[in-house]
């Protein structure tokens, strides 16, 4: 700031607040003449300090005057300050055609190359949309194939599942058969075992049947000896149940005094099952006995089927 701008300014200040003291004493005056007096002086102070201010102050009470009024509106703007320091050279610009031709050139060569450069990618660019739009062409005949085959991979599964299982019918068909076939067998091997028995004597038949009960696991398997047996002949154990037997060869059915002999039997022994066995078959009596006193009876057909059972 310069030193002669701040002496009017301080200037300006000491003239406004003399202007501001002749104002308030106009307040008291009481006489026309005297107030006119004090208006003049204050206008011509006011000239003078408005006269001996800077322009830059000039032009920012011009401003606030014209915004007020809205007359015209400025925008505050600070003056730049020039540096004198500073030096400034104006050159003239002068140059030839050829020497702008001359430093031209090689942008212009290199913009050239460029632009063909650029035409060079559209080309590729198109070319890789065609290759692109091929590829999508053959992924979709892909998906379709690949659909077809997993239709005819689903088609090979459920056949294979098919031809299982009427392989396994069949292979139940012939095992059936077989069982059927060897069930016969054994039936027959059976029936020429009874015919066999038939021919046994007592003691021949309680034989077969300790052979028998130890083909068919039982266990700790001892035949009763002596008058005192109560008419059981074999003592047998299947696990923690124990067995009595009387075995009666018989011709004709049997009666039901074996049915009373096995139930006395069974107690003396202390067992919990007692069994009548033959090879022949049982009298109403003697089955209507059983099923009271809970003794098994086992007839010839029960007798052929323990012997196919067990294989003796």
């Amino acid at each position: 700031m310069k030193t002669s701008h701040f002496i009017r300014r301080f200037i300006c200040i000491l003239i406004t607040l003399k202007i501001i003291d002749i104002v308030v004493s106009m307040i008291h005056l009481s006489k026309v003449y005297d107030q006119l007096t004090a208006l003049c002086i204050d206008f011509t102070l006011l000239v003078i300090g408005y006269c001996i201010l800077p322009e830059s102050d000039k032009h920012f009470i011009k401003t606030i005057k014209n915004n007020i009024s809205r007359h015209q509106t400025y925008t505050f703007k600070k003056t730049p300050v020039v540096s004198k320091k500073m030096k400034y050279q104006n050159y003239s610009v002068d140059i030839s055609r050829q020497q702008y031709q001359a430093q031209a050139t090689p942008y212009l060569n290199e913009l050239s190359i460029l632009q063909h450069q650029l035409e060079d990618t559209k080309e590729r660019i198109e070319s890789q949309k065609a290759y692109r739009n091929q590829l999508s062409k053959q992924i979709n005949e892909l998906n379709i194939k690949y659909q077809q085959l997993n239709e005819l991979t689903s088609k090979h599964d459920s056949l294979i599942n098919d031809i299982k299982r009427l392989q396994d019918q069949k292979d139940q068909l012939v095992d059936a058969h077989v069982t059927d076939e060897y069930q016969s067998f054994m039936d027959y091997q059976s029936k020429q075992k009874l015919a066999t028995i038939d021919n046994f004597d007592g003691y021949q038949f309680e034989t077969f049947t300790c052979d028998l009960l130890n083909a068919l696991g039982f266990s700790e398997i001892k035949r009763t000896q002596g008058s005192s047996d109560f008419g059981v002949d074999v003592y047998a154990k299947n696990g923690d149940t124990s067995y009595v037997f009387q075995c009666k060869l018989y011709a004709s059915p049997v009666g039901i005094k074996a049915v009373q002999e096995a139930n006395s039997g069974r107690s003396y022994y202390n067992c919990k099952k007692a069994v009548v066995i033959t090879n022949s078959y049982f009298t109403p009596h003697a089955i209507s006995a059983s099923e009271k006193l809970d003794i098994d009876l086992w007839n010839r057909d029960k007798l052929a089927s323990l012997i196919a059972e067990a294989n003796v």
